[in-house]
């Protein structure tokens, strides 16, 4: 089985990122409902991604295979509230997804300064977590409850992250190292 390099990986979910960020800035009404929609199912992959690559034998770092796992634990437990109760995830989506972004950039806040000295990537790691942190509480915190305000805040957050990580993935190409900690 052939291994997808991190670059090329990172490249991806940030053009991903970045197409949905636009789609939000563009016809933000409907990008809420399909994220409204989606977002419980797409946590769920990530999560038993998160999982599946915190067993694979290519991590080194024992604190960084833990941080993994209570990242996917996070999408598991949010990927449920999402996915279960449409109605309650249409109305509370706002609160909910910005609880999530707000949990998984703490989270790699705590990471990126654990693995500090193991990873020269680390500072990737720490900017990917406090845009998070930021988005995050503009989200929750947002003084509009409308949906298309929330959905313009979101798609500038996956344009915003979507950058980082395609910026990650063009040093990390030149550089020939891998970071697993941006998933």
């Amino acid at each position: 089985m052939k291994r997808i390099k991190s670059s090329r990986l990172l490249s991806m979910v940030g053009i991903l990122f970045v197409i949905i960020g636009i789609v939000c800035l563009v016809n933000p009404l409907w990008a809420y409902v399909e994220l409204v929609r989606f977002s419980g199912l797409a946590l769920l992959l990530n999560g038993i991604v998160l999982q599946v690559s915190s067993s694979s034998a290519h991590i080194t770092f024992n604190r960084e295979k833990r941080i993994m796992r209570i990242e996917s634990i996070a999408d598991f437990i949010f990927g449920i509230l999402l996915l279960f109760n449409p109605f309650m995830t249409f109305i509370l989506y706002p609160l909910l997804i910005g609880s999530w972004i707000l949990c998984v950039g703490i989270i790699k806040i705590i990471a990126s300064l654990l693995v500090k000295k193991q990873i020269r990537g680390w500072v990737f790691i720490l900017v990917h977590g406090m845009l998070s942190c930021i988005f995050a509480i503009a989200i929750i915190y947002s003084p509009s409850t409308r949906a298309i305000d929330i959905t313009l805040i979101i798609g500038v957050f996956f344009l915003s992250l979507g950058s980082v990580l395609i910026y990650d993935a063009i040093r990390l190409k030149r550089m020939h190292e891998t970071v697993d900690l941006l998933f």
